[in-house]
């Protein structure tokens, strides 16, 4: 059972995309997956088509969901095993700011769990306003939130919210509330162009929203994908780890919470 889904936002150093690219793809998505608590992983990257503005400052370039059932024990594998030969870190990445947070599921909705979900997801992240946060969950969870996932395209939909137990990094996100749509339509994103339904909501802070589209860049890779891996697969993960031999980060550990 799923008890929450890490949400992870990375860019790359100026010039070393291939290699981010290349070492979360083949390696940090299956060392991830070998930990106990996580169940399934996928990447996505940003999408030349947004349904609003969005800020300079939000230069995420990759976008990666992980569902999982133990957020305290991945939290901890992460912890004890950073930086080590079973979670080696390509100095690829931008690490100057972490975006690393486990929301937590309250209202989710499938429109056809027999069909796969094949394309990418349109991100909203926003806040409630001040002393409204009960009252924006259940607006969300019983009215918006089924009228969105109603919209062309849409294969499920989520609500998920912060909570401090069981996370990676001693900070807190700018967004205490995140919606996840997984959509199957390359167009799925224009519904949500100028955002009438949140933007209008006295429940929402207006200045904290913000919502994204994220096309797919991987397949959703499995525990038992890594567990058991196919040749193709285990030669993908030896040949980038060959690429990047001891190109790796040996600090800043101190940057994750503390067992």
């Amino acid at each position: 059972m799923i008890e929450a889904v890490l949400v992870v936002l990375t860019k790359a150093h100026p010039g070393r995309e291939a290699d981010l690219d290349d070492w979360y793809t083949n390696i940090h998505i299956r060392d991830a997956l070998r930990f106990r608590g996580s169940i399934t992983a996928q990447r996505f990257v940003r999408s030349i088509h947004q349904p609003m503005a969005v800020p300079p400052q939000y230069d995420w370039q990759y976008f990666a969901l992980y569902d999982v059932f133990d957020p305290e024990r991945f939290s901890r594998e992460h912890w004890e095993n950073a930086l080590t030969s079973r979670m080696m870190v390509t100095t690829a990445i931008d690490d100057s700011v972490l975006e690393d947070y486990h929301y937590y599921p309250l209202a989710f909705r499938n429109n056809d769990p027999d069909t796969a979900h094949s394309g990418g997801v349109v991100f909203e992240q926003f806040n409630a306003a001040p002393g409204k946060d009960a009252e924006l969950r259940a607006w969300y969870a019983d009215q918006y939130l089924p009228a969105a996932a109603r919209r062309a395209g849409v294969q499920s939909a989520a609500l998920l919210a912060f909570r401090s137990f069981g996370q990676m990094i001693p900070t807190t996100p700018k967004y205490n509330y995140v919606g996840i749509y997984k959509v199957n339509s390359s167009d799925s994103w224009k519904a949500w162009k100028d955002l009438p339904e949140l933007a209008c909501s006295p429940l929402v802070e207006k200045e904290s929203l913000l919502v994204t589209h994220w096309d797919k860049l991987t397949d959703k890779l499995t525990k038992d994908h890594v567990q058991h891996p196919t040749s193709e697969g285990l030669a993908a993960e030896e040949c980038a780890r060959a690429r990047m031999g001891d190109d790796v980060m040996t600090g800043g550990t101190e940057k994750l919470g503390t067992a």
